[in-house]
């Protein structure tokens, strides 16, 4: 029968993470502040419960890392804000990964925000073509093959190729196992539709706007941009980088800033693959060991 403290740190994670996804789907990408700050405080409540100094420091020192490397990828326009702290109050929370509940193998006591980052990742992988290539029929109008060019599908075959090696490698190691062999199928396909629908996909995720329609925690589609206009654009807006701060904002205003720039408007809430991963995490324990 399941420890009862580890039954509420389990509900807890789960809970959590619905309600950052609940908030990032249904609030436009926006968490309010202090529902983030306090679920930093109930990762510290639940960490300090261990009443165990070694188990305290070790889960301290891993949500430390977490905001601290979070912030130097929020800072380059990688990730929102949110999603660093979530990350760092799943991981106090439960500091170590357990078993799977489905699956009761070892797990060789690797941090449990590893198995989630890892979650994500794949979940991430097979969300974005199922989402974005839909909706870029439905936005643009006009078979998607005419923005699929030479290069793109040679990626894609070549990406492809590289999973089935994979796969044959995991094979040869362990003989054939359909789970094993259907999670590297489906990551295969989700990175082979990503790679070659990847124009569609990113033009389907992005908004060009003026500084009225700028929030801050934005993200510009750099790749969408020239490299003259973007250092045209940085040598007008003291501090402009792929991340759109307050004092960007300010400084736009400031200059009247008037050009038109693509904005990741409709990108897929992080909080969706973030919620996903925990769950397989928790059934399942860490995805690369299921695999190999």
């Amino acid at each position: 029968m399941m420890d009862q403290s580890l039954l509420l740190r389990l509900v807890a994670l789960v809970i959590i993470a619905l309600v950052y996804m609940l908030f990032d789907i249904f609030n436009n990408r926006n968490v309010p502040s202090i529902f983030a700050y306090a679920t930093l405080a109930v990762g510290v409540a639940f960490t300090i419960s261990y009443l165990n100094l070694m188990t305290m420091a070790i889960s301290f020192a891993i949500a430390a890392i977490i905001l601290s490397l979070g912030y130097v990828v929020y800072k380059a326009g990688q990730i929102g804000a949110a999603d660093i702290i979530e990350f760092a109050a799943l991981s106090m929370i439960l500091p170590v990964q357990i078993p799977g509940l489905l699956l009761n193998t070892y797990q060789y006591n690797i941090p449990f925000i590893v198995s989630i980052f890892v979650a994500t990742g794949m979940s991430a992988l097979v969300i974005t073509p199922l989402y974005y290539i839909p909706r870029a029929k439905r936005l643009f109008k006009k078979p998607l093959s005419s923005m699929v060019n030479r290069k793109d599908i040679y990626k894609g075959l070549l990406y492809a190729a590289g999973y089935l090696a994979f796969a044959l490698f995991i094979m040869y190691l362990n003989g054939f196992d359909v789970v094993s062999f259907s999670l590297i199928v489906i990551l295969m396909l989700g990175s082979l539709f990503t790679v070659v629908y990847e124009m569609p996909i990113t033009d389907s995720m992005v908004r060009f706007v003026t500084l009225k329609d700028f929030e801050e925690g934005d993200i510009i589609a750099f790749n969408l941009m020239k490299k003259d206009e973007i250092a045209r654009v940085k040598k007008q807006v003291r501090g402009f980088d792929r991340l759109i701060t307050g004092r960007v904002l300010a400084e736009m205003r400031r200059k009247r800033f008037t050009k038109r720039l693509p904005v990741y408007k409709n990108a897929v809430p992080l909080a969706l693959p973030i919620f996903i991963g925990v769950v397989l995490s928790l059934l399942l324990g860490n995805l690369v060991f299921l695999i190999i």
